[in-house]
């Protein structure tokens, strides 16, 4: 039991870091915080599965129309694969949620 806690927790420390090397870094550099843009997308969206489906298909498919970061920027291709997306998505959402930290 011990066993698998550790593995768990180690394989998430693990996928955490992959989020700060492959998200943080580039928004860092590009000056646009990630904060702001998931509060965009849950207010526009308000629920996990739809936000998620809705910053994969602008993250894939990048549309300037379809955008709820700042209008003058332009749209960024992001080189991310598809499957290694979805794993950054859930971690960038159990990050900045705001459900069940509110007391």
């Amino acid at each position: 039991m011990v066993k698998k806690l550790l593995i768990f927790c180690l394989a998430l420390l693990l996928f955490a870091n992959e989020f700060d090397k492959e998200c943080e870094t580039c928004h860092k550099k590009r000056l646009v915080p990630l904060k702001p843009i998931f509060f965009n997308y849950l207010l526009y969206h308000s629920s996990k599965r739809l936000v998620i489906q809705a910053m994969r298909d602008y993250l894939l498919h990048p549309d300037p129309k379809k955008s709820l970061v700042e209008k003058n920027m332009p749209p960024f291709k992001h080189q991310i694969p598809s499957k290694k997306l979805d794993r950054l998505l859930q971690i960038y959402w159990n990050r900045y949620k705001v459900i069940g930290k509110i007391k």
